[in-house]
């Protein structure tokens, strides 16, 4: 059965919008309860209550652009490589899956990390897109977590190094039935989940799938759409030194301007990697109000660069961390990659990141990017959407003056601390208690929602 309802004290709550400032345990805590999925109090705990214990409420981590690549691609048999070289291998897996078990068993470890939305990109492994788009879509809703499901664009990849700018690609008639398809499956979606505990939780995108293997008349025709009905885009962007090269001899007046000008480059787009992106690029970004989703994890495996954190943070209001499917570790611990990008940004910048700027990158920061989907910030009134965290052995930090919790939870927080995950009302994750057993398998980790059969 959901569990919707719950009461705890908390020792102190990591801030977001909609939270007053929120500091560490100064010996009353917090209170909090969540009536019917809906958070009824998150209040300072009255003077003279007793001490509070360690649990410590976060927003949900986010992770921004990711494939649902289940137990990674270490377990599927395919090597790191640079990554034009690599998505030969991504089409050859040694243990091959479908979209349900990628998608299913990525985003269990992403709940059990305080993962509570991903935006899921699907890489076909068959001929029949839309059942994978479908399944995927299912997968994640079934689970709990939130997703952006992204439908692939292809009309223009059969060279790997880019296409030519007079790229005919499929035609305008297949651009139209391709949005008609994808427009009827995002009804289907809806439908199965109205009335039920899932609604809401899935945002359908197009996903051209990068301006180098899909032609100009395709990417206006999906601006183009976008803009009359709001349904976001998302596409890989400049991640790869061959990628930055095929910009400039193709487009020599710059990539961006010629998207631009498509109309590619507005609020409902999120563009990712941009490993080889210019300060110029990034400020067009922000000006247009595109998210950037940045992949540290990814760019290292795939020897694409180093993410650009530190200049897209001074230059980029929405840009967000995304696992890209490719953790360091196969293990989808969104703090590991939070951790990982701050080192960058500081490595970059040679100063230090306070853990709540860190922290704003792989929450606030990226919830555009899912559309429909898109958590609130925690907030009474609002639905449930957090993470309980057991900061339990470092309670001796909390209140110190070097130390605040958002600091706390980006030094140390992982997957064992996490007690707690709430997403859209209902609890998705919940630490086992202690004991001699052995933790649950990936498979057994979570019940799936009730979703109508």
């Amino acid at each position: 059965m959901s569990v919707r309802t719950g009461r705890w004290r908390l020792a102190g709550v990591i801030g977001d919008a909609g939270l007053p400032a929120a500091g560490a345990d100064t010996g009353t805590g917090w209170e909090l309860a969540v009536d019917d999925g809906v958070i009824a109090t998150l209040r300072p705990a009255p003077a003279g209550s007793a001490a509070a214990p360690t649990l410590v409420l976060c927003p949900p981590l986010l992770n921004g652009h990711d494939h649902g690549r289940g137990p990674g691609t270490v377990d599927a048999g395919i090597p790191d490589a640079p990554l034009e070289d690599w998505l030969d291998l991504l089409g050859r897996p040694v243990r091959p899956r479908g979209q349900d078990e990628l998608v299913g068993l990525a985003a269990d470890a992403m709940l059990r990390a305080g993962v509570g939305a991903a935006v899921f990109c699907v890489n076909p492994t068959g001929p029949d897109v839309v059942d994978e788009v479908r399944a995927a879509a299912r997968a994640a809703y079934t689970r709990g977590i939130r997703a952006a499901v992204v439908f692939p664009v292809l009309d223009a990849g059969g060279d790997r190094r880019g296409r030519r700018r007079d790229a005919r690609g499929a035609g305008a008639a297949a651009a139209d039935a391709l949005i008609a398809e994808v427009e009827r499956l995002a009804g289907e979606l809806a439908d199965e989940v109205a009335g039920t505990p899932a609604a809401g939780l899935v945002d359908l995108q197009f996903g051209p799938v990068g301006p180098q293997w899909v032609a100009e008349a395709t990417l206006a025709r999906l601006a183009e759409h976008s803009a009359a009905t709001g349904r976001r885009l998302h596409l890989h962007l400049l991640e790869s030194p061959a990628q930055r090269a095929w910009a400039d001899e193709v487009y020599p007046e710059g990539l961006l301007p010629a998207m631009d000008r498509l109309g590619l480059l507005t609020e409902r787009t999120t563009v990712a990697h941009g490993t080889q992106l210019r300060d110029d690029e990034l400020a067009l970004l922000d000006e247009r109000g595109v998210t950037l989703a940045l992949n540290a994890s990814s760019n290292l495996r795939l020897a694409s660069g180093v993410a650009p954190v530190a200049r897209a943070a001074a230059k980029v209001r929405a840009a967000c961390l995304g696992l890209d499917g490719l953790a360091l570790s196969d293990d989808h611990d969104g703090w590991a990659e939070l951790r990982l990008a701050r080192g960058l940004w500081q490595a970059q910048t040679h100063r230090r990141v306070p853990g709540a700027e860190a922290l704003a990158l792989a929450t606030a920061a990226g919830r555009a990017a899912f559309g429909a989907a898109a958590p609130a910030p925690p907030a009474e009134g609002r639905p449930a959407d957090f993470v309980l965290l057991d900061l339990s052995p470092w309670r001796h930090l909390f209140g110190h003056p070097d130390w605040p919790l958002a600091d706390i939870a980006v030094a140390a927080a992982g997957p064992a601390r996490v007690a707690e995950v709430w997403v859209a009302g209902t609890r998705v994750h919940h630490r086992p208690e202690p004991s001699s057993r052995p933790e649950p398998s990936s498979a057994q980790a979570h019940r799936p929602r009730e979703v109508p059969a």
